[in-house]
């Protein structure tokens, strides 16, 4: 469990607004899972290696990458055809990877991301709600959320709960609907293009967290190096000039 001195206590159930001179306030944070929140993705290229030798095909780094952010059934699809293997279900493939991953996760201390559990902390105490939005399935989440305290996240959406995954808007106009907020007002934290056009494509403000692939500059999106040194006044800010970010 994360000290209670990085997350105090569960998240208030009155959201006060977060604002500045009279603007719209930051009506909720939408937090994607893998890369973002947690540094997971190389347990997930671990997973990768070794399923596609069992398969007896040949894995890269860069084939890796074409996979972060992706849904999980399109990543199994991209790792048959790659391989050659179209003998198999891309549900099987995405069956044993999420194996793999969860006893990884439930086996060692969850690799947080820095200045994750800080930015969510500081969110939490503006009364700002959250919500995880991934395209892993949930039982990949719940083992995520087993190591915080109860009611970090108000609102979960997974993979295996939406119809259509990201690029598409539907992961994060979800979460929205269910937190019965605008997501114009609010911001999305992403670190893959594939995350970012979804958050984009709902209305939100996407802030963008590179990690193992780089993300394009577009409107109402900000790429910052870090999340360390953010808190809830300087994302609410970013949100007051999210029209002028180009």
């Amino acid at each position: 469990m994360i000290p209670p001195s990085v997350l105090p206590g569960p998240a208030p159930s009155v959201r006060p607004a977060v604002t500045h001179s009279g603007h719209t306030p930051l009506e909720a944070a939408l937090w994607d899972f893998d890369g973002t929140l947690a540094d997971t993705e190389g347990i997930w290229i671990d997973a990768e290696f070794e399923l596609v030798a069992e398969l007896g095909g040949t894995w890269s780094a860069a084939h890796a990458d074409q996979l972060v952010g992706n849904s999980l059934l399109d990543s199994g699809s991209y790792i048959l055809n790659v391989i050659g293997r179209h003998d198999v279900d891309p549900a099987w493939v995405v069956d044993r990877l999420v194996s793999y991953v969860i006893v990884r996760l439930r086996n060692q201390p969850m690799p947080w991301r820095p200045g994750a559990l800080e930015l969510l902390n500081s969110l939490r105490a503006a009364g700002v709600p959250c919500a995880l939005v991934s395209a892993s399935y949930r039982i990949l989440l719940e083992a995520a959320l087993d190591q915080l305290p109860e009611g970090t996240f108000d609102v979960s959406v997974a993979g295996d709960e939406v119809t259509q995954g990201k690029p598409h808007p539907e992961p994060y106009e979800k979460a929205c609907a269910a937190l019965g907020v605008e997501a114009r007002n609010c911001v999305v934290f992403e670190d893959s293009i594939t995350g970012a056009r979804s958050g984009n494509a709902a209305g939100a403000l996407v802030v963008a967290i590179p990690h193992r692939v780089d993300v394009p500059a577009a409107p109402r999106r900000v790429v910052v190096r870090s999340l360390v040194g953010l808190d809830a006044g300087a994302v609410t800010e970013l949100l007051q000039r999210a029209d002028d970010l180009v």
